[in-house]
């Protein structure tokens, strides 16, 4: 499949679609892509039950001496069902996997990742758990000292923010709808998901039920989708430097604490003595909303969870992303490349 022409369909084509969707949707005051979802999920139970059904009276009549076949009912109920699940994965890809095979956000803006040495990796932890000590105290927080935030505005002060980084990369100036919550947060938080883009709507939604402190920044990401930014972990540097950049202390603040828990996972990895050596300096507000963040998607891990994450992977192989949930890693080469000095 030829690239350039892939990049034109996305550019002629789909985006257009998607954002002109997205304004209309942007009226609405709640998800449309959770009502679809709900509709969905009733339609299929239905489908199942009167399949059962149909299924059930037609072994009645059988052996009532009928000439209905139940199995060939069930087949012929089992082949809508099947088209009708291939016609919306055929609209998902012409929609929203074809970017997956057009340029990914380091191709349109020429900002490469690289790779770092033990060194050069405790240097960006030592950065971004600076970062996070000195924005700390510029949220709100709760009597247990965890960041609560300002829930109330968060979506609406989202607007806006990337057009700090539009100059530098140019391919982010493109049109958004600002991010809506997640009616059924608590349902995406039992299947793994902070926050998911519909691109039959054109929606971004953020699930509000995880911790709050990594919610802004979690926005910001869902943004980055509006923009044709498939990848996962570009999705989530492009939140960390937009957050950064934004002279908003609460996106800031969630800007930092997602980069360091990037980095630091990295380091984790790399060099556990050094890492502990990084842990060692951040303030107790920071260790606060860390601690209340792995703990809350501990209580979580469960079979439902895990299989979640492995039908969404299996998913997403199907576009030639492997480990979609779990790919991350790109996303600390990419800070790398940002806010490492080059030796140039």
């Amino acid at each position: 499949m030829s690239k350039s022409l892939v990049n034109r369909f996305i550019q002629n084509v789909t985006t257009p679609v998607k954002h002109g969707v997205a304004w209309l949707c942007s009226c609405l005051p709640f998800s449309l892509a959770e009502i679809v979802w709900t509709v969905a999920v009733v339609g299929i139970l239905g489908f199942v039950l009167r399949s059962l059904w149909v299924v059930g009276r037609s072994l009645t009549q059988r052996f009532r001496g009928r000439r209905t076949h139940p199995l060939r009912r069930l087949l012929r109920r089992g082949m809508a069902l099947l088209s009708a699940g291939l016609f919306i994965y055929s609209g998902y890809t012409l929609t929203w996997g074809i970017n997956y095979y057009g340029d990914t956000f380091s191709e349109m803006s020429g900002l490469e990742g690289r790779e770092t040495t033990v060194s050069e990796l405790y240097d960006l932890t030592c950065l971004f758990a600076e970062y996070c000590n000195d924005l700390s105290d510029g949220v709100l927080r709760d009597d247990d000292g965890i960041y609560m935030g300002d829930s109330e505005t968060l979506f609406q002060r989202s607007s806006g923010l990337y057009e700090a980084l539009y100059d530098e990369f140019p391919c982010l100036d493109l049109e958004e709808a600002q991010a809506k919550p997640m009616f059924y947060s608590r349902l995406m938080s039992w299947l793994g998901f902070t926050g998911f883009y519909f691109p039959f709507t054109g929606e971004s939604l953020v699930n509000i039920d995880a911790p709050a402190a990594l919610v802004p920044a979690t926005i910001l990401h869902e943004l980055a989708h509006q923009r044709n930014v498939a990848q996962e972990s570009e999705c989530n540097f492009l939140a960390v430097v937009v957050g950064l950049s934004s002279d908003d202390a609460e996106f800031q603040y969630s800007a930092a604490l997602m980069g360091y828990i990037h980095v630091g996972n990295a380091l984790y990895s790399a060099d556990r003595e050094l890492w502990r050596e990084v842990r060692a300096t951040v303030n107790e507000q920071v260790l606060a909303d860390l601690t209340y963040n792995n703990a809350y998607w501990a209580q979580f891990e469960s079979p439902v969870s895990e299989t979640a994450e492995a039908v969404y992977s299996s998913f997403a192989s199907s576009y030639g992303q492997e480990d979609i949930m779990k790919s991350y890693g790109a996303c600390v080469d990419l800070l790398a490349a940002y806010y490492l000095p080059t030796s140039d």
